[in-house]
């Protein structure tokens, strides 16, 4: 939640850090947090020890203010703990004389937290374009690069350079005068193995209570609150829980429109879910077809640099948060989580939560990339709170809704909502049937909990590589590529595919291209 510039040459007992329009600044330095309506800033200092603390706001709580407080040195360590015990998601950075610069995160990382180090200055943000001057495209992670080109994502510090890394969920950062930006992990979270419900006994309720919870911790006003409505089970879930709420009239609810059959059914389905819901809800919707990546108006076909973990629905999605701010929506409820609570282990069901991988090695992966694919599993975090899964999709969202004024609520990845799904056994989780319950029983027509037909984006992105992939591959081909110079892309196996596509006769996984495209317009300005 910091964009950030910070030198030890600033930091000295001669000079105290301020508040000075929206930043904190001493000398040269300067910390940004987030500012938002559902987020808050927080200082303290004992003369010596400085802390900054950005957080999301609770309900009923007193907003922090970012004037720095004063405490003596023998309460300094309590009261930033109770600070930290007292909100919601947040980051604290701790800066003394002489001392490593320290930076924290808490277990939820809605926001992510980049960080690059260069020549005694640390950079930060939590958006990546903001330390793209430190992406020396020279210096290229390949093990990061290849896990993307790959489709094999881990939850990890790595970037796709080596000067930029992430700050992992309860990570700490730290930076000394003269070493280099260190990432220490924390513990390994503790995971319980699910319990079996008495006879008799229903998780639906319980659910319920906790979903409410974690719906309800931050103070949303339904005027000025939107909601990613797929008409999922995931959404679904979280869009009735709004509906309970006691702010939750008049949510603008937000969907992205799939192409052919898929489309109707969703429409039809969204239709019967916010009729259902009746609470003066307004209803915007985008087409996916009008928006495809590569596309002549798409972001991808621009000459600016874009980051890697942008989603490659990341025009479609843009352009529904554009309508939200139409509608003066200031936060965003997603259903990210909402898999992972339901997943299966590898025990319950010999394959567990990745079984989504691609078993094989995709056509266009170069001979640099195959060599570092046995260390796909090396340097990844230690077992999270928040399934690994969804915190990486919290990266992947929240700059391009932060960039536009919206904060995201994800409260399917609440930690106490995630404890309580693991301890629900594997036939409430088989199949989604504990959020396909909750729908049921709302008296809504089945065919909201059970549609007739899988909807996914797959059809949609083979449409794009087939219309504006392939003409891509073609320039790439042409002109060359720093990851095919490098290893990481084979031009045979990428040409082998285009043609497929060009063809109309693509094979499965052959739509996965789309992520090799992304990496080169990471390193090219074409």
């Amino acid at each position: 939640m910091f964009h950030l510039r910070v030198t030890h040459d600033d930091i000295t007992t001669d000079r105290e850090w301020a508040w000075s329009v929206d930043r904190w600044c001493c000398g040269s330095s300067w910390i940004a947090p987030y500012r938002h309506e559902l987020t808050e800033q927080t200082a303290l200092t004992d003369g010596i020890h400085t802390a900054f603390i950005a957080s999301v706001r609770l309900a009923d709580t007193t907003p922090g203010r970012p004037d720095i407080e004063q405490v003596s040195p023998a309460s300094y360590g309590r009261r930033l703990r109770e600070i930290r015990a007292s909100r919601g998601d947040w980051v604290t950075m701790e800066i003394s004389p002489g001392q490593a610069i320290r930076i924290k995160t808490g277990p939820e990382c809605t926001a992510p937290q980049y960080l690059a180090a260069e020549d005694g200055v640390l950079h930060g943000s939590w958006d990546l374009m903001n330390l793209r001057d430190h992406q020396d495209h020279n210096r290229l992670d390949h093990l990061a690069v290849t896990r993307h080109l790959a489709l094999r994502a881990r939850y990890t510090a790595a970037t796709f350079w080596q000067d930029i890394r992430l700050l992992t969920e309860r990570s700490t950062a730290h930076f000394g005068q003269d070493g280099p930006l260190i990432i220490q992990f924390p513990e390994p979270a503790e995971h319980s193995r699910a319990r079996s419900l008495q006879t008799g006994a229903d998780p639906v309720p319980l659910f319920l209570d906790l979903l409410s919870r974690s719906v309800s911790r931050i103070p949303w006003k339904g005027s000025r609150t939107a909601v990613q409505l797929s008409g999922g089970m995931d959404s679904t879930v979280v869009a009735l829980g709004l509906r309970t709420a006691p702010e939750g009239a008049g949510v603008t609810a937000g969907t992205v429109i799939l192409d052919a059959e898929r489309g109707v059914q969703q429409s039809e389905r969204c239709s019967l879910i916010l009729e259902h819901i009746a609470s003066g809800w307004s209803s915007v919707t985008v087409r996916a077809t009008d928006h495809l990546p590569y596309g002549p108006t798409s972001r991808y076909s621009r000459r600016t640099w874009i980051s890697p973990y942008q989603d490659i629905y990341a025009d479609a999605l843009d352009t529904l948060s554009g309508r939200f701010t139409d509608h003066g929506v200031r936060a965003v409820f997603t259903g990210i989580g909402g898999d992972e609570l339901m997943a299966t282990t590898e025990a319950e069901d010999h394959g567990g939560w990745g079984g989504f991988e691609r078993p094989d090695t995709p056509p266009w992966l170069g001979p640099a990339a195959k060599a570092v694919l046995p260390d796909i599993d090396t340097a990844i975090t230690p077992a999270a709170i928040v399934p690994e899964t969804a915190l990486m999709a919290k990266t992947v969202c929240g700059p391009a809704f932060m960039q536009r004024g919206i904060w995201p609520v994800h409260p399917l990845t609440d930690p106490l909502l995630v404890r309580f799904c693991e301890w629900t056994p594997l036939e409430w989780r088989e199949k989604k049937r504990l959020l396909r319950e909750v729908i049921g029983r709302t008296g809504m027509p089945p065919q909201v909990a059970r549609p007739a037909i899988a909807e996914n984006f797959r059809q949609i992105i083979t449409m794009a590589m087939r219309r504006h992939g392939v003409p891509r591959i073609r320039t790439i081909l042409d002109a060359g590529s720093p990851l095919i110079e490098a290893g990481l892309i084979a031009p045979d196996g990428l040409a082998t595919v285009a043609d497929r596509l060009g063809a109309g006769t693509p094979v499965d996984g052959d739509h996965e291209v789309v992520f090799a495209l992304l990496a080169d317009s990471a390193l090219v300005r074409r």
